[in-house]
């Protein structure tokens, strides 16, 4: 398996994008490397990937975006991304869909813009809306985590906005992912680490249950969200915790199984790939692989030491 590493640091400090084979028995085997700056996140596309990158252009601190095959040859030409911090993004065929964090937008292909509006109850973090993922549904819909404003929202490809749900207030809802049957969608929230359970049918997501992560951190912040190939568990990463948590998923249902030590610092992202569980440690500086167990976390099987490791793909 094909997986690629995105650290988000400046380039002659080594930041890149690391290509690497995942082996059978969980080692991480460099294959590639392209020297970039500060890339934030990626998708895979059928261009190859589609690179989100901080801030790129010497006249301007918008971010930027840019495509690149799959051996890391040919990239394009960057783009700008219409606003500041972009953080995530979805590749539909030809259209691109951007949402830049600082701005609180959406944007696709790095022309048309959705702005949004409002804030919420947390002071420090939430007094303008703050796009942190977008992501189609599947009915053929764009999902935008909305943090500033504890929103869902729901848009056309166009960006119409067709429908929106409110996470409690404060929780600043993150990041998502939809149940295998796609009548549910799990979100995780930053500011007080939760999943929000959403029903979902035709463009319309209703709030059906808030489960809270018990943490001993006050400081803990809900980062990624990953569902098993099988949809039977959910995970969950938790900064300042340090922790990957475990949930058996059936629907509406959500059983804890699990609180497991995430091997470093700041596990921004993971993803499950079949036995394993690839880590992305911000700020110890790379990726664990772990064995999983029947569901569960089980014991380090791999290490990749990169700088700032924001994000992983699978391909």
């Amino acid at each position: 398996m094909r997986v690629y590493l995105f650290c988000c640091e400046k380039t002659e400090n080594g930041g890149g994008i690391y290509s690497c084979e995942l082996t059978e028995s969980g080692l991480l085997e460099r294959t590639e490397f392209f020297p970039c700056d500060r890339p934030m996140y990626a998708a895979k596309c059928d261009k190859g990937l589609c690179v989100l990158l901080r801030q790129p252009f010497a006249d301007s601190q918008n971010s930027g975006y840019f495509f690149i095959d799959k051996d890391l040859k040919n990239p394009s030409e960057i783009k700008d991304a219409k606003g500041l911090v972009a953080c995530h993004l979805a590749v539909d065929k030809q259209d691109t869909y951007i949402v830049n964090y600082i701005s609180g937008n959406i944007v696709k292909n790095g022309e048309k813009v959705a702005q949004r509006h409002g804030k919420s109850v947390n002071l420090a973090r939430q007094t303008a809306p703050h796009t942190h993922f977008v992501a189609q549904t599947p009915d053929g819909y764009l999902a935008v985590c909305d943090l500033g404003t504890d929103t869902l929202a729901i848009y056309d490809k166009d960006l119409r906005l067709v429908s929106e749900a409110k996470v409690p207030s404060g929780y600043g809802i993150r990041h998502l992912t939809f149940s295998k049957d796609g009548k549910y969608i799990y979100a995780v929230s930053e500011l007080v680490p939760a999943v929000n359970i959403f029903k979902y049918e035709k463009g319309k997501a209703e709030i059906f249950d808030s489960v809270k992560i018990d943490c001993k951190n006050e400081k803990a912040s809900g980062a990624a969200i990953r569902l098993s190939d099988d949809g039977k568990f959910l995970y969950v990463s938790v900064r300042e915790e340090n922790a990957i948590c475990v949930f058996a998923a059936e629907g509406e249902k959500l059983t804890f199984l699990q609180t497991a030590d995430c091997g470093g610092d700041s596990p921004r992202d993971f993803d499950i790939i079949g036995n394993y569980a690839l880590v992305t440690n911000e700020f110890s500086g790379g990726a664990v692989v772990f064995k999983l167990n029947c569901g569960l976390i089980g014991e380090v099987v791999g290490r990749f030491s990169c700088a700032h490791p924001l994000c992983v793909v699978k391909y």
